[in-house]
């Protein structure tokens, strides 16, 4: 076997292995676009439900209020958590 064919087999053999790699991380970005996407959209569900409840404790009796600021609370943290987690994701 001549230099160029060792040199050329050697050439396909990487470039082999590096469209591999390559094609299995754009699968996985794929993926993971997918998954923060509907993890996004899981958000703005609830960040409505978040708004709709703030409108409330304003309008809210003052022992209601209470229960409904805990509630809110809750919702803001799950909502505070997940944005966090696809700003991880999207790094």
């Amino acid at each position: 076997m001549s230099i160029i064919d060792r040199v050329k087999k050697d050439y396909e053999s990487i470039a082999n292995e590096i469209k591999q790699e390559r094609d299995g991380i754009n699968v996985q970005l794929h993926l993971l676009n997918m998954e923060a996407k509907n993890e996004w959209d899981e958000l703005e569900k609830k960040y409505s439900q978040f708004k709709f409840s703030t409108a409330r404790i304003a309008e809210a009796a003052e022992d209601s209020a209470e229960e409904i600021a805990s509630a809110v609370k809750l919702v803001g943290d799950e909502l505070n958590e997940g944005y966090r987690r696809i700003r991880r994701a999207l790094k």
